[in-house]
C-alpha cells in the first residue's frame, strides 16, 4: 500500500483489532452502526471497513484497503449485526483508532 493509499483511511494494527476484542467481549461495548464507524471481523487479519452510510432499513459499508474501487455493499439494518456474518463484525471504537 502506498504512502498515499494510507493517508485516506486509518490503517488497522494488531494492538487495536486487540483492544477491540476487549471491547466487545470483555467490556461488553454495544455498537449501534452510524456513518463514519469502522470495523472489523473476529478472522485472524486486518481488514478494515466502514459504515459509509446508514438508513431506516439498511448500513451501506466499504473495504477500506480498496481505494480504487467503488464498490459499496448493502446490508439490512436489523441483520447487520444478528444474523450471518453479522454476528462476526467487531466495531473498532473511535477512540482506537486515529482517523485521518
Amino acid at each position: 500500500m502506498s504512502n498515499q493509499e494510507q493517508l485516506k483511511h486509518p490503517v488497522l494494527t494488531a494492538e487495536i483489532k486487540l483492544q477491540a476484542f476487549a471491547s466487545k467481549f470483555y467490556q461488553g461495548m454495544v455498537w449501534e452502526p452510524k456513518k463514519g464507524d469502522y470495523y472489523t471481523t473476529t478472522r485472524a487479519d486486518l481488514e478494515l471497513y466502514q459504515v459509509v452510510d446508514v438508513d431506516e432499513g439498511f448500513v451501506y459499508t466499504k473495504y477500506t484497503y480498496d481505494v480504487e474501487s467503488k464498490n459499496i455493499s448493502k446490508w439490512e439494518k436489523d441483520k447487520f449485526l444478528t444474523e450471518g456474518f453479522g454476528t462476526r463484525r467487531m466495531w473498532i471504537p473511535d477512540y482506537l483508532i486515529k482517523k485521518p
